[in-house]
């Protein structure tokens, strides 16, 4: 069993890992040991006994005590749990109801929370109640690598268009696509708005509105001029077929999910989104972003700080941004500073790992028996007699050997059944791991290049 200080677990690539590995470099630096692991790694998922035991497991969210599973389940042995928390700006029906799932139930309420701002701090106090201890406030990690010092992290503009076959000579314009679910299958919907309320279904409703009237702008923009390339980034994790059926049909129209946001707002000209909190990382980057939204939101699905921003809501106006008629954002630093702590003198990052430092060294963070029985609670009992059983290893192996060899009719519709389900399974979870798993050397070469900036002072490298 591999054995860690800090086992820091992601779910979306493109979304986490620049972020962990930041802060995996620091946690490295103050010598800690430390590994990042998306959660659905196919060596974690395939196997019957413990893999890793971390005395603080770090996750990516976390709403309730099954979310706590979800990263670990009973592969992993943790004492303490942090919460990186990567969704932190609430609708405004979720803000009022504490009923919200984004709120926290169980055991969620009782590990530490990583919070951005005062605005979710006092949210996961007063409606979660979550005790003050653990959150801790920072500033947001994701905004660290757009400040001075980090300047030349991101690949060039001329790289990234070598890389992805995107002429240089033409403008790049960048769509950051909020469009989650809308996609989706019935089934997928149902349960979105099961979770979320019948308000969802509404929004759901709007949303592909939103799309398909964004789309036809690209459609007739296109139409009308080749000095431009649109990249139309998707929510992380979501299928695209109407943007993938448009990028078909124009050569200047791609739809690309890989890479950070970070990395494409880098090298954008003009970067335009549709209900993304990724806009902000656009303004702190120091872009003018233009928000598309041509129909209204529902008042209660709305995020509170999205909903003071100026949008375009119509053809010409939004052509208009293209030729350099920008409109005002409509927000300040003042205004964002509650849901984004900023702090010039020193990154967020920093201040994360000193949060992280706090958590290691005191044991009152550690779950007591109290919620060690909670968290086992979560697995069914049939579920604990299985994990039970596939611990017994040289009962298991004797499992496996009957199932091979013993040809009784039974056995044989068993062993069936047991290939097949795991057929089934392994591929999807190989097919994920393909998007998602960090390559050979993936995390180290990121390090390198952070530690090579930290130390040598920052570089230029003419990002526009």
């Amino acid at each position: 069993m591999q054995e860690y200080d800090f086992l820091l677990m992601y779910e979306h690539k493109v979304r986490e890992l620049d972020n962990l590995c930041l802060l995996k470099y620091e946690l490295d630096k103050r010598g800690y040991r430390t590994k990042i692991l998306y959660e659905n790694d196919y060596e974690l998922v395939k196997s019957h006994t413990p893999v890793y035991k971390t005395k603080v497991l770090v996750v990516g969210y976390c709403y309730t005590g099954s979310s706590i599973k979800d990263y670990a389940s009973y592969r992993i042995k943790f004492d303490k749990v942090i919460n990186l928390q990567w969704e932190q700006v609430t609708t405004n029906e979720q803000e009022k109801d504490s009923g919200s799932f984004r709120n926290l139930s169980g055991l969620a309420k009782e590990i530490v929370h990583i919070s951005w701002g005062e605005k979710n701090q006092k949210r996961l106090i007063e409606k979660a109640g979550v005790a003050e201890k653990n959150v801790k406030v920072t500033g947001n990690i994701t905004m660290d690598l757009l400040r001075p010092e980090f300047r030349g992290f991101y690949a060039s503009r001329e790289e990234i268009c070598r890389r992805y076959g995107l002429p240089t000579e033409k403008k790049l314009c960048l769509f950051i696509a909020g469009f989650k679910y809308v996609e989706a299958s019935a089934e997928e919907k149902r349960a979105t708005i099961a979770r979320f309320g019948e308000g969802r279904r509404h929004y759901l409703e709007v949303a592909e509105k939103e799309q398909l009237t964004i789309l036809q702008w690209f459609r007739q923009f296109l139409d009308e001029t080749q000095d431009y390339v649109i990249v139309y980034r998707p929510h992380p994790g979501d299928a695209s077929p109407r943007a993938e059926k448009l990028a078909q049909e124009y050569e200047n129209f791609r739809v690309i999910s890989e890479l950070s946001v970070k990395q494409w707002i880098a090298v954008s000209d003009l970067v335009y989104a549709w209900n993304s909190t990724a806009i902000l990382e656009a303004f702190f980057a120091g872009k003018n972003p233009i928000y598309l939204c041509p129909y209204q939101i529902p008042e209660d699905q709305d995020h509170p700080l999205l909903m003071e921003m100026n949008k375009v809501k119509d053809y010409e106006t939004f052509k208009g941004t293209i030729s350099g008629e920008l409109p005002d954002i409509g927000l300040t630093k003042k205004m964002v500073n509650p849901f984004y702590l900023v702090d010039e003198e020193r990154a967020s990052y920093l201040k994360i790992a000193d949060a992280f430092e706090e958590v290691y060294r005191d044991a009152g963070y550690a779950f007591g028996r109290r919620q060690r029985r909670e968290y086992r609670r979560l697995y069914s009992v049939r579920e604990r007699i299985v994990i039970t059983f596939m611990r017994m290893t040289f009962l298991y192996r004797i499992y496996g050997w009957a199932l091979v060899n013993i040809p009784l009719p039974f056995i044989r519709k068993r062993r069936e059944w047991l290939e097949s389900y795991q057929d089934k399974e392994f591929r999807k979870w190989k097919k994920m791991n393909l998007i998602e798993a960090e390559t050979d050397g993936e995390v180290d070469a990121v390090i390198q290049k952070i530690k090579g900036l930290v130390e040598g002072g920052g570089r230029k490298n003419g990002n526009r």
